[in-house]
């Protein structure tokens, strides 16, 4: 019988790099960020309030993606819903 203070692990040789991404999927990663191009539009067609509250949640993730890639975004409310711009 082992003793309380007896810790147990593993070591496994050879088990390669860990996986790329280890957070949870990305609510507006199915939004072509990487694709548009300079001077694009992304339109998100949402209701008015339903634009008020997510803005901000784009916003994030629009800036998360520019300090990785270098690109620029500006995110707007429009008429129709959501305006995503990429400005560099």
């Amino acid at each position: 019988m082992l003793e309380q203070s007896a810790q147990r692990f593993r070591v496994y040789e050879n088990a390669g790099p860990p996986p790329l991404k280890s957070g949870p999927p990305s609510k507006w990663g199915y939004l072509p960020f990487e694709t548009v191009g300079v001077g694009d539009l992304i339109e998100v067609t949402l209701e008015v309030d339903d634009a008020k509250s997510t803005i901000n949640a784009i916003r994030s993730h629009a800036g998360r993606l520019a300090r990785r890639t270098g690109k620029k975004f500006s995110v707007r409310i429009t008429d129709y819903g959501i305006g995503i711009w990429r400005t560099k």
